[in-house]
C-alpha cells in the first residue's frame, strides 16, 4: 500500500517513494529489549534511485538494531564520491539525523520526519546525492 508523505521540497519525494517500497517489504517483530512490545521494521535493505533537476538521488533504507548498527550501515552504504550522504535513523524513541553539508535542517530532518510518518521503527535511511 503506497504511503503519502508531504515534505517541503521536490527532492524529498525520494523519501516518500522509498518508504512506499519499504512498506511493501515490512514485517512486524517482537522486541527483545527490556521495554518489550512489538514494532514494525523492514525486512531487508531497500534502494530507490531518482533524478530530480539533473541531480541523482539514491535513497537506501535498512533495518538496524541500535546506534552501533546504524553507524555500521552508514559506513557500508555511504559514497565518498557523492556531494552529500544525508541520513537519519530511528530506534524506539531514539532519533538521529545529519544534513552532511546541506543547509541546516533541509535533509536529515526531513528524512527523520519521513521515517516517523512511515510508522517504521529500527530503520536507517541514507540519501546520497
Amino acid at each position: 500500500m503506497p504511503v503519502s508523505i508531504t515534505l517541503p521540497s521536490t527532492q524529498h519525494r525520494v523519501f516518500a517513494s522509498l518508504f512506499a517500497i519499504a512498506k511493501a517489504n515490512k514485517t512486524t517483530m517482537a522486541s527483545t529489549s527490556s521495554s518489550g512490545g512489538a514494532f514494525t521494521t523492514i525486512q531487508e535493505r531497500v534502494t530507490f534511485e531518482k533524478e530530480i533537476k539533473k541531480s541523482k538521488f539514491i535513497a537506501i533504507a535498512g533495518p538496524i538494531a541500535d546506534e552501533k548498527s546504524a553507524m555500521s550501515f552508514l559506513s557500508q552504504v555511504r559514497d565518498p564520491r557523492a556531494t552529500h550522504n544525508c541520513w537519519a535513523y530511528k530506534v524506539g524513541d531514539q532519533y538521529r539525523s545529519n544534513d552532511d553539508g546541506e543547509p541546516s535542517g533541509t535533509a536529515g530532518k526531513p528524512i527523520q520526519t519521513a521515517i516517523d510518518s512511515s510508522g517504521i521503527n529500527r530503520v536507517m535511511v541514507v540519501v546520497i546525492r
